[in-house]
């Protein structure tokens, strides 16, 4: 008998199946930590689920609000989202005067990176 992907994905035991669609990486301008970002489809979903390595976080300056993509249905709305929110921050803070640090970049201890 020869199973079908979706039928290999409906065991009860099976939660939250997840389709990876693509992955990103850079790094921020005189920041060398390298930021990861993951596209996912939920199995039997459209939308688009972002996991990303890191957070931005500046000491001194207010986060930029985070606009909500129209198309979250959109590769491309989806990562431009994602990264617009690095590149908000950091040009803000380069704006403010600050010197770019590492410790900009917050680990997200909920992505599952590559093995070191």
């Amino acid at each position: 008998m020869s199973w079908s992907i979706s039928e290999a994905m409906t065991d009860p035991a099976i939660k939250e199946p997840m389709t990876f669609r693509s992955e990103f990486k850079f790094f921020l301008r005189d920041i060398p930590t390298e930021i990861t970002v993951r596209l996912y489809n939920p199995f039997h979903s459209n939308r688009i689920e972002v996991r990303q390595s890191h957070r931005i976080s500046i000491p001194g300056l207010d986060p930029q609000s985070r606009t909500a993509c129209e198309d979250d249905g959109q590769d491309g709305e989806v990562l431009q989202s994602v990264v617009s929110e690095f590149v908000c921050n950091y040009n803000a803070a380069i704006a403010k005067g600050l010197k770019p640090e590492a410790s900009w970049l917050q680990i997200n201890p909920s992505f599952a990176n590559h093995l070191e």
